[in-house]
């Protein structure tokens, strides 16, 4: 609610009448004064939470969409990443093709893009030692970017800009990319960019990559203990456990595990509170992955809010060892999702000088990799965009159970804005 939706008693009088206010005109007035001045940074306070909430919105809802549609396999994704590639994207489009992402991205305008909480972090993350992130822009040699959005992708997104020969030599630009984003994540990221994916038609590539290595506030112990897959079969996988306490909160149908990952020592690290691993696991079959996906983008909040706080006297714990890959191409996703003009004749003009912006989204290919053991996580991710051109909780009990041996979300946060790096989901520890 707003000032304008207010209705303020009309105090006012013609002096002839009653040359001095009453008593209560006195009491009241002061009242009105306080209440309004209250309602007005109640206003105020509720849009910014609104916009801050809304940074990861958009790498939720598109990582929401393709871990259903491969529910049947191990998944992980980096929302951060999804997001900080498409940002890129929309500071480069125009009209109602910025529109459309805009939405997507959960963003109101483009400066309410560019202040998420999640596109501040891309600019921090290599300030800790456990985390980098790089951007680059790919042109062919023929066209130019516009000069604002290189400075853009160079003060926001931590971007290079290269010109490449997309006509003939697209081959050797596709290796360029590659080798760029194999390098910025120890390489744990190879081929983002398929064979086939760049061709003469390509105008711009954009990508990202992300890595992130943490180890344990504690370490935990290894055994050997069974795992219940989809279908009825269980196996035997190496698995962490400990004694002693551990973060868990219990919710309905599901309970909550947070495992903190160690300090590095770095000061913008202790401002952030550190980053953690949450796991959510069903309390029984009848909570599936997708529900629990869908409980995640229910609310930009529902990760913080869903993160146990308070240490509990552990009973049985178990949480199985892991290491997958994951590659997808998200343009069907992002426009069962709204974003439509991007990909057919869309707006770009934002990007290049010289053009008219008639050009189109060729291809969203994103790979993440993880890799959780005792000793703590070893995490990358990249994410890939082609433009191409015409031609060119309850509170628990003191003893909680925490055994994850069945299908289970996880999730890599940022504390401080709440960001999620990485989000998936487990249904077989033993799957590469």
């Amino acid at each position: 609610m707003y000032i304008d939706d207010v209705t303020l008693p009309n105090t006012h009088r013609e002096p002839t009448a009653i040359p001095t206010m009453s008593r209560l005109g006195k009491a009241v007035l002061p009242c009105l004064v306080l209440f309004a001045a209250w309602l007005l940074c109640w206003t105020l306070l509720a849009d910014t939470v609104g916009r801050d909430a809304s940074g990861n919105a958009s790498g939720l809802n598109l990582a929401r969409e393709v871990g259903v549609r491969e529910a049947a396999g191990n998944f992980v994704v980096s929302p951060l990443s999804i997001h900080a590639a498409l940002a890129m994207v929309t500071a480069g489009a125009r009209g109602e093709t910025r529109r459309e992402l805009l939405e997507l991205l959960g963003s109101a305008s483009l400066d309410d893009l560019h202040s998420a909480p999640a596109i501040k972090l891309v600019g921090r993350l290599n300030g800790l030692n456990q985390t980098s992130f790089a951007s680059g822009v790919w042109v062919d040699q023929r066209q130019a970017l516009r000069p604002e959005f290189v400075a853009t992708g160079a003060s926001r997104y931590v971007a290079t800009a290269e010109s490449v020969d997309f006509v003939s030599a697209a081959e050797l630009a596709r290796q360029r990319v590659n080798s760029f984003v194999a390098d910025k994540t120890n390489q744990r990221i190879h081929d983002v960019l398929p064979p086939g994916s760049v061709d003469s038609s390509t105008s711009v590539v954009l990508a990202n990559a992300l890595y992130f290595k943490g180890a344990w506030r504690r370490p935990f112990d290894v055994f050997t203990a069974p795992f219940h897959v989809p279908g009825g079969t269980t196996v035997r996988v190496p698995s962490m456990t400990t004694v002693g306490s551990q973060h868990i909160a219990l919710y309905p149908g599901f309970r909550a595990l947070k495992l903190p990952y160690r300090n590095d020592g770095n000061s913008f690290q202790r401002q952030a509170a550190a980053l953690y691993m949450l796991i959510l696991l069903p309390d029984s079959a009848t909570l599936s992955l997708t529900d629990l996906y869908d409980k995640v983008v229910s609310s930009p909040e529902f990760i913080r809010e869903h993160t146990p706080e308070e240490e509990v006297e552990v009973g049985r714990f178990m949480v199985p060892k892991f290491k997958f890959t994951t590659e997808f191409e998200a343009s069907s996703d992002m426009q069962k999702l709204g974003a439509t003009r991007a990909f057919s004749d869309g707006d770009f003009s934002g990007m290049l000088s010289g053009e008219d912006g008639r050009l189109s989204i060729g291809g969203v290919y994103h790979k993440a990799t993880i890799e959780v053991d005792e000793q703590g996580t070893v995490a990358a991710a990249a994410t890939a965009i082609s433009i191409c051109g015409s031609a060119l909780g309850s509170e628990p009990p003191h003893h909680v159970d925490f055994v994850a041996d069945r299908p289970f979300l996880f999730a890599v946060v940022e504390e401080m804005t709440g960001t999620t790096m990485f989000l998936g989901h487990v249904v077989n520890p033993l799957a590469s």
